[in-house]
């Protein structure tokens, strides 16, 4: 029988086929990852970023030599960066788990492990504890600067501490912002696309619509390849997150006032929108509606949006944000206050709110065009969200989407909101009519104490991104709070210090931080607070029970004391007839105790006890 193919044609056909496959198999692994997300008594995510596209399984078991259990397809997709996650179900509670992300039948990728959450039922005892409640603690922090020039570097020592110290005592992390900050945001879709192995044409809408993204996917890959010690403490620590400023672009503001024009506030979504796909995955949310991205067509004086390419009856505005026109400069994300001046590539570019749909192509919006103009817009999500674990409700805040301009001369307007007017319903109805014994409140922006400096690289009219900077809203608040009789807890970030304080009998914030950035001066960027005692903040006095205090002669690189803090919730104790044996009993008063450590040691710094309320 004649050969199909003459020899001389043959040999490099199958030559080219197998390098075909020798191509094939060196682009299926992991990058990046694996990641642990939110998690419960049966569940965790997990997260993975693979070189190309493709479809992975997470291996899983309670012995590391035989990971028995297989997940539900992981799937990566060029839209996300080759990002995916999945859900693993069917977990037994209060049980350590060992897990490693496979292609087929290969590993690849580091393993990891967790421990999932405790179960009311395995805790319930009819008379001494009939609610099952059980004790758990967790980990929160934040501002984890990895340039040297402005923290402690690459090597996070902090994240090596806790790796070493909390295993099989926290159950969770909250990094409340700051996870990244500013590089590589000018990268070249060029760039990316030699990367990812595509050719111009093949570029996803995302991409098209919003180049800027494929320099915060970059952002955030350097910061897990360099990181070490931080991917190592994210795939063996379940994590949801919130985001801050730097995860956008540095100190954005005003991104919920209708005509501000700003290129920091209109960098929102394009952040957001990279954030969802390397942190955001794990976090519960309130709504699911995402991002919507498209191109806008406007004319001089109307106030019509035409995007041919929408269906806007798709989309329900309850569940989302406003409207940005987007800068649609190459450095819009580049954290560097000379570019503030320049002008943008899209005259229209600003904040818009949607007044109406008018049919499947056109909106009403407001303000007006100024000019006659084609770019990228964006509609945005609301990304706040809600968990509870056992007799505690957390929530998690969006401090950034709807957050309207301040005056930083007068921070006691009337009017203002940072949360917005749904968000802040949401969250006040949802802790009315919750049985929890605790609340949680997780903001990334601190609460009483100002940050009104950053070194000397602020806005010439002044800063401030905390709840200072809104103290009609942040009195609000408190009152409401303090009405529900309860402890409720505002877990807070972004200045570069720790602090406990007591701001009603019932109110207090903790501040944890920073991780791994250079600390703030209290004098010249935290309003010149003290290190205790009590502090006048707006209207309000409070009282700083304790916190990590710089003085002003430190150089700037001497000024590397990182901290994080562990919260104990301590609502049982174990009462068996016999010794040996098991009987929750339930506290009448159960107590959450906020713990702080330093950073680099691991050692203990300062604890407050705080209790439910005693009645007669």
């Amino acid at each position: 029988m004649k050969p199909r193919f003459p020899i001389p044609l043959l040999v490099p056909l199958l030559l080219s086929v197998a390098l075909a496959a020798d191509d094939d198999f060196s682009f299926d692994f992991i990058t990046h990852g694996p990641m642990l997300g939110e998690v419960t008594d049966s569940t965790v995510k997990v997260w993975a970023r693979s070189q190309r596209p493709g479809e992975y399984a997470v291996r899983y078991g309670t012995d590391p030599a035989s990971l028995d259990q297989v997940s539900a397809p992981l799937k990566t997709t060029i839209e996300h960066d080759n990002t995916g996650w999945v859900t693993l179900t069917g977990l037994k509670p209060e049980t350590t788990y060992h897990y490693q992300v496979y292609h087929d039948t290969l590993p690849t990728g580091p393993a990891g492990g967790f421990r999932t959450l405790p179960n009311a039922e395995e805790h319930r005892e009819p008379e001494h504890n009939p609610r099952g409640l059980f004790n758990f603690s967790f980990q929160f922090g934040s501002c984890a600067n990895q340039n040297p020039n402005h923290g402690i570097g690459p090597s996070l020592p902090t994240h090596a501490t806790m790796r070493r110290t909390l295993p099989g005592k926290a159950l969770f992390s909250i990094m409340n912002g700051d996870f990244i900050y500013e590089e590589h945001r000018t990268l070249p879709v060029t760039n990316w696309l030699s990367q990812v192995g595509l050719t111009p044409g093949e570029s996803p809408e995302i991409v098209k619509l919003a180049p800027s993204v494929v320099g915060l996917w970059e952002n955030y890959k350097t910061y897990l390849s360099r990181g070490v010690n931080l991917a190592a403490w994210q795939r063996n620590m379940p994590t949801v997150f919130t985001f801050d400023d730097h995860e956008l672009v540095n100190d954005i503001r005003g991104a919920g006032t209708t005509g501000f024009r700003e290129r920091r506030a209109v960098f929102r979504d394009i952040g957001i929108r990279a954030w969802e796909d390397y942190a955001g995955w794990a976090c519960p949310r309130a709504t699911s509606q995402g991002i919507h991205f498209g191109t806008a067509k406007l004319e001089e004086g109307s106030d019509i949006l035409t995007d041919k390419d929408a269906d806007f009856s798709k989309i329900d505005l309850a569940q989302a944000a406003n409207l940005h026109v987007h800068w649609g400069t190459d450095s819009a994300g580049v954290d560097d206050i000379r570019l503030d001046a320049e002008s943008p590539a899209n005259p229209n570019a600003g904040v818009y709110d949607v007044l109406e749909v008018l049919d499947a192509h056109r909106l009403r919006v407001t303000p007006a065009a100024v000019a006659d103009s084609t770019g990228s817009y964006s509609i945005g999500r609301r990304s706040h969200g809600k968990f509870t674990v056992s007799n505690c409700d957390f929530f998690l805040l969006d401090c950034k989407t709807h957050r309207q301009m301040h005056d930083p001369k007068e921070p006691g307007k009337k009017g203002l909101t940072l949360l917005g007017d749904r968000q802040k319903a949401w969250l006040l109805e949802e802790m009315e009519k919750s049985g929890a014994d605790f609340f949680f409140v997780v903001s990334s922006v601190n609460f009483m104490i100002p940050h009104n400096g950053a070194g000397g690289h602020e806005f010439a009219e002044g800063k401030d991104e905390a709840w200072t900077s809104m103290l009609d809203e942040r009195e609000r608040l408190i009152d409401a709070f303090d009405a529900l009789r309860k402890p409720v807890f505002i877990l807070t970030a972004d200045l570069h210090n720790s602090f406990a304080i007591k701001i009603t009998d019932r109110v207090w914030e903790f501040a944890s931080g920073p991780l791994n950035s250079v600390n703030h001066v209290p004098k010249n960027d935290e309003g010149d607070r003290p290190a205790t005692g009590l502090f006048r903040s707006g209207p309000r006095t409070c009282d700083i029970r304790w916190s990590s205090y710089i003085l002003p002669d430190l150089e700037r690189l001497q000024r590397l004391y990182p901290y994080y803090c562990v919260a104990q919730i301590n609502n049982v104790f174990n009462m068996p007839k016999e010794l040996g044996g098991t009987r929750w009993v339930a506290y009448p008063n159960p107590q959450v105790i906020f713990q702080y450590f330093d950073g680099r040691t691991g050692a203990f710094q300062y604890a407050e006890a705080i209790g439910t309320e005693r009645k007669p």
